[in-house]
């Protein structure tokens, strides 16, 4: 292929990828790299790696990366920063953090002034436990001006009255929405850490403005309750509880899949760990294959991963081939172990789906109170739309129960309810019974979660590393006044009572 071709495809590929249209470019660059040798197919084959995953084909993404990689450890190659990010977080998206953390480190020596590749680097370190790198990662990147740095630094850990960035967040330039919603949530933690509650929640309601002011794309789309009330009954129209009823609960070929699912922030990271300790289970983490499967199968072009037109095609679709998508994506990553964890808290949305593709398959849904559970959301920085409003938090709350209301009349006891207070307060009760529940014998190390291995690539990822305690159940309380706004739509919801304790 001449250059001058070799241009074209690019582009266009570069076009299909701002369209979201990944068959496009995937096509493009599969023709491309038909007709290329050697060190030219590497920046097509860390573009098809980058195509490749948002269509649950991470393996195939991963392959791309290792030929790119084996190509640039040729003698006389030499990538530059950019193709050894952008393989490496190829890697992190597929869940191979150890991988991939090597070459964001030559990505960070090639550009040591990239705030993002820093950045990047930190990240995952973070989620691997490499705490103090991590901090040293996220503070170069934070010096460049880098706002997901500072904000992501403000997570690592707790600072202290001696030791913390207050200083430096407020005298760092602020250009933009985005750097005025990381600079007051990474403010607020900040702030909280040291007890200086009045401002931290100053810079949280400053923080949330600036999230509600981001403009929308197709990577944060506009969330409203009522559309999201609509997809629910859509959802409940489409997978009545007829559907489930008479699903026989028979074995399939191993592994066996553990799905643990519940809102963002309610303790299904620890579930997972817990889990995770046992010699029969392998922890995967949160992955995209099962959204990736239905979006797939169901044959939908809209926009959204999930969306009215998208669950109705799934009703029609054989849940096989669910399954088979599935299984076929989630194969390369299986060490062999007889059960797995999927840990996408989102897949609440498909529980009915996912009983229909694997009838065998343990579905655990961890509960916690709801205060706790939307204050936890609330007081992050989410894509989520839903998160920054204390009325958006209680609407997308009542559409959720509505949800999980359904699927459980749909599953009965195939749905598995786990308490994260009761987990708490009686850990070798709950951890039995949770092991009962996914037919695993009992074993002393998951009582020490802390203790497991394996990255941890979610908001939790330092809590999780710490013994079981209660230091999250009631954390709402230290902003109780300011959160009565939240408390009273969902007391008149008859979810808590007036003191806001749960009540269901």
């Amino acid at each position: 292929m001449d250059a001058a071709t070799a241009d074209s495809v690019w582009q266009q590929t570069t076009q299909a990828i701002g369209r979201y249209d990944f068959a496009e470019a995937n096509k493009r660059l599969t023709e491309a790299l038909s007709r290329l040798d050697g060190s030219a197919r590497i920046p097509f084959l860390a573009q098809q790696g980058r195509v490749l995953g948002p269509m649950g084909r991470q393996a195939e993404a991963v392959e791309a990366v290792r030929e790119a990689v084996d190509l640039l450890e040729t003698p006389g190659t030499e990538g530059d920063a950019a193709t050894w990010h952008g393989l490496g977080l190829t890697l992190c998206n597929a869940r191979r953090e150890a991988e991939a953390l090597p070459l964001l480190k030559r990505a960070a020596e090639l550009a040591p002034h990239s705030g993002p590749y820093w950045k990047t680097r930190g990240e995952t370190e973070d989620f691997l436990g490499l705490t103090d790198e991590a901090e040293r990662s996220y503070d170069v990147a934070a010096r460049t001006g880098n706002w997901a740095a500072h904000l992501a630094l403000a997570r690592l850990k707790r600072w202290t009255r001696e030791h913390n960035h207050i200083d430096r967040l407020i005298n760092a330039p602020v250009r933009t929405a985005l750097h005025q919603a990381c600079q007051g949530y990474a403010l607020f933690k900040e702030y909280d850490d040291i007890d200086d509650r009045a401002n931290a929640w100053r810079w949280l309601q400053k923080g949330a403005a600036a999230a509600r002011s981001q403009p929308v794309t197709p990577n944060r789309p506009p969330w409203s309750a009522a559309a999201e009330s609509t997809t629910t009954d859509v959802w409940i129209a489409a997978f009545p509880p007829e559907r489930s009823a008479h699903v026989p609960a028979i074995r399939r070929s191993a592994p066996r899949r553990i799905f643990i699912i519940g809102l963002p922030r309610s303790g299904t990271t620890l579930v997972e760990r817990i889990l995770g300790a046992h010699s029969q289970v392998q922890a995967l983490g949160e992955l995209p294959t099962f959204p990736a499967a239905v979006k797939t199968c169901s044959g939908s072009q809209t926009p959204a991963l999930i969306d009215a037109e998208t669950i109705k095609a799934a009703a029609h679709i054989d849940p096989q081939a669910i399954a088979d998508f599935y299984d076929r994506e989630i194969a390369w990553r299986h060490d062999g172990s007889p059960c797995v964890t999927d840990k996408l808290p989102h897949n609440s949305d498909y529980a009915g789906l996912i009983r229909l593709a694997f009838p065998d398959a343990v579905i655990i849904h961890v509960r916690r109170a709801p205060m706790d559970a939307l204050f936890g959301a609330y007081k992050l920085y989410f894509a989520a739309g839903w998160s920054f409003d204390q009325n958006d938090l209680a609407e997308h709350y009542r559409n959720y129960s509505h949800l999980m209301a359904h699927w459980k009349t749909c599953l009965g006891d195939g749905l598995i309810d786990i308490s994260l207070e009761a987990l708490i307060r009686d850990p070798d009760m709950e951890i039995r019974r949770l092991l009962d529940a996914c037919d695993l014998p009992f074993e002393t190390d998951c009582l020490r979660p802390h203790n497991a291995k394996g990255a941890v690539a979610s908001a939790s990822s330092s809590q999780v590393r710490q013994p079981i305690n209660a230091e999250g159940i009631g954390a709402w309380r230290r902003y109780e006044k300011e959160l009565a706004p939240l408390r009273g739509r969902l007391q008149s919801m008859g979810v808590v009572d007036s003191n806001g304790d749960t009540l269901s």
